[in-house]
């Protein structure tokens, strides 16, 4: 039996064969096969020999004169070296281990990507790469990109090319890689009996062309990580040919993997990024009537209807510092207010002067962005998790809007303090909208509206030297111009004056 064997779709960890025992075993059979007279000598229908040249003797002798060092020398027929090379190619197939995967070759890729999955400007150079590296297979590639961008597609037609041109390569997924590591009898995967498992271990950190699919994929343990990063170091140390593709952008890789995998002297990194009609989610995707009449010029400072001119200074000191913001953004700017006091406006009026600038900006309802996040974790979504979440973590100017708005779970919680905590950390420019007032000690125990902070992002909040607070206390704006609703007088009070 060729290792690795697949069964039920798994490889069967005890029953890998190194390359070089395979090559071994193709010579010896090669040479049996060439030595033995064949058992039927007509290989025809009508009895006439199958092959012109030797009369399926698969040898001839070469016609050199008498003299000649060749003279009496018998070399391989034809057919005999086309047979050497049909098993030699089977034999790669089964060492390449790609299965159902031979069907992904470059003929058959789209030029231009899956429509609604690649972005043509991206996928372009990706495709021209794998090419490339396909005929002269040195160094590493790196191919990086959402679910279903054809990274995959382009890995298997690396394989496919390489094992019709007889070089011999190993393909498998990462998270079956690791599924087949870790024992058996121990799911977790942290300890148990590793002997058994050494042998597909060594074949994969050896092979003399290793395509790892899918990297980052599934549930990374910590026990996933050492693995993986052992396989990486040990081929990086080695620098043997390796090809890696990833649903992980550049921003998310660890330390140690990014100086693998980025290395400019060894590695050729190819990024497919989604086409932008496919990434419309409340991120960023603020719409046209809002940007159209939520502007600084029409931000009214004069505030809605019974304003006081102390609400209407607060109000033009808001302004004021959106202004000053949008045009240099630095550190955090924290708009706080009730409903209606033209936080919001401010925040799209921030937005929407970077955008005229042609400048980056990203804008996120955090109770849409959360259930975005959700969404996110569902097969057919077309827009990653981790791409989703490293937009918003790594955003060069961050917008969230209705900070506590938000439905108070667990993972929630998580998914907010990690955003935070990282832009905190890092000092990345951020405008946050909210009905909480941070300078209110009530606040410590909750807002009583509902809108409240667990304490660690409250700490960071209130972080004078990182966050400017502006608190915008002042009437609805949505009920400026609104009729007032007519009161009914009393009997006897007809005529008379208001007093």
């Amino acid at each position: 039996m060729w290792p690795p064997s697949l069964e039920d779709g798994r490889i069967k960890a005890g029953r890998m064969e190194s390359l070089d025992r395979i090559l071994t075993r193709l010579a010896q059979t090669s040479t049996l096969n060439a030595t033995s007279p064949p058992s039927e000598p007509g290989a025809t229908g009508d009895g006439q020999p199958g092959c012109d040249i030797c009369d399926d003797l698969r040898w001839i002798r070469v016609g050199e004169p008498m003299g000649s060092p060749e003279f009496g020398k018998m070399a391989p027929c034809e057919c005999q070296e086309q047979s050497w090379n049909d098993r030699q190619g089977e034999r790669l197939k089964r060492y390449a281990n790609l299965g159902p995967l031979e069907r992904l070759r470059f003929d058959t890729a789209l030029p231009q990507g899956r429509d609604g999955f690649a972005d043509p400007t991206t996928y372009g150079p990706a495709l021209e790469a794998a090419r490339a590296y396909s005929e002269n297979p040195e160094g590493w590639l790196i191919i990086l990109g959402p679910s279903g961008s054809g990274k995959t597609h382009l890995a298997a037609a690396v394989a496919n090319r390489c094992v019709e041109d007889g070089k011999p390569v190993f393909f498998i997924s990462a998270p079956q890689l690791l599924d087949q590591l870790r024992p058996s009898n121990f799911p977790s995967g942290e300890t148990g009996d590793w002997s058994e498992h050494e042998g597909l271990f060594q074949q994969v950190m050896n092979a003399p062309l290793l395509i790892l699919d899918d990297l980052g994929a599934g549930n990374m343990t910590a026990w996933a990580e050492e693995k993986m990063d052992q396989i990486l170091t040990s081929r990086y140390n080695s620098r043997r040919p390796t090809v890696v593709t990833s649903g992980m952008e550049r921003g998310s890789l660890s330390g140690r993997m990014r100086t693998r995998l980025l290395d400019p002297e060894l590695s050729t990194v190819r990024e497919i990024t989604a086409p932008s009609s496919s990434l419309k989610s409340p991120v960023s995707n603020i719409p046209a009537r809002m940007l159209e009449s939520m502007t600084f010029d029409s931000f009214d400072p004069k505030g809605g209807a019974g304003a006081t001119r102390t609400q209407q200074a607060v109000l033009k000191d808001a302004l004021g510092t959106a202004k000053a913001f949008a045009q240099h953004p630095d550190r955090w700017l924290y708009l706080a207010g009730p409903t209606g006091a033209g936080k919001t406006h401010l925040a799209i009026a921030i937005a929407g002067l970077r955008i005229s600038l042609r400048l980056p900006v990203t804008f996120a309802i955090v109770p849409d962005l959360l259930d975005d996040f959700r969404q996110s974790f569902n097969p057919d979504s077309r827009v990653s998790y981790d791409r989703l979440f490293e937009q918003i973590r790594n955003s060069e100017l961050l917008i969230l809007d209705d900070l506590g708005a938000h439905s108070s779970t667990a993972w929630a919680e998580e998914k907010l303090y990690q955003i935070i905590v990282h832009r905190y950390n890092s000092a990345l420019p951020t405008v946050i909208t909210s009905q909480v007032k941070l300078t209110d000690p009530d606040q410590d125990d909750g807002d009583p509206r509902g809108a409240s902070f667990s304490t660690s992002i409250m700490s960071r909040l209130r972080d004078g030297l990182m966050v400017s607070e502006r608190y915008i206390e002042a009437p609805d704006y949505r009920n400026r111009g609104a009729a007032r609703p007519r009161t009914r007088r009393s009997p006897g009070t007809r005529g008379r004056g208001r007093g």
